[in-house]
């Protein structure tokens, strides 16, 4: 009977081994599993941060863009304003929708003002920009032109 215990006991033995095997799978397969979880983890972390990082930059670019449009309105209401006193003190009008240059460099006493209201005109008149066309952008450079020659 001691034999059959010796036999009973080795197989229980090579069960425990198996069990213990399987259940050391089984712990490997869960750190390996942990690992991946975390690393996706990190990955979704650092998605996060960069998606915060732009979502920040653009507010603040759109920030800018809305102050931009601001200060360009205040500029087109500046020079629509210098319009209309020009027309008034100098009687000019406009025939077919062509600004006369000289209302737009009226109070500009050097090169430096010059070139800096020749800018501005630019940006408001070109032809690609809404209240732009082409004459006007024509006459604004003629007289440009005139001004710079006179200043040197």
């Amino acid at each position: 009977m001691a034999k059959n215990l010796t036999c009973q006991d080795k197989i229980d033995m090579q069960a425990l081994e198996n069990r213990h095997k399987e259940l050391e799978k089984a712990w490997d397969d869960l750190l390996k599993e942990k690992r991946e979880v975390d690393a996706r983890i990190r990955t979704l972390e650092q998605q996060e941060k960069q998606f915060n990082l732009k979502w920040e930059m653009l507010i603040r670019e759109t920030q800018k863009l809305a102050d931009d449009k601001k200060q360009f309105e205040r500029k087109k209401k500046f020079y629509d304003q210098v319009e209309a006193n020009s027309r008034e003190e100098t009687g000019v009008t406009m025939s077919d929708n062509i600004v006369h240059g000289e209302m737009f460099f009226s109070g500009v006493s050097n090169k430096k003002d010059l070139k800096k209201r020749y800018k501005d005109l630019i940006k408001i008149y070109h032809p690609d920009s809404d209240a732009g066309d082409t004459a006007t952008v024509a006459e604004i450079n003629r007289e440009y032109e005139d001004l710079k020659a006179q200043m040197n």
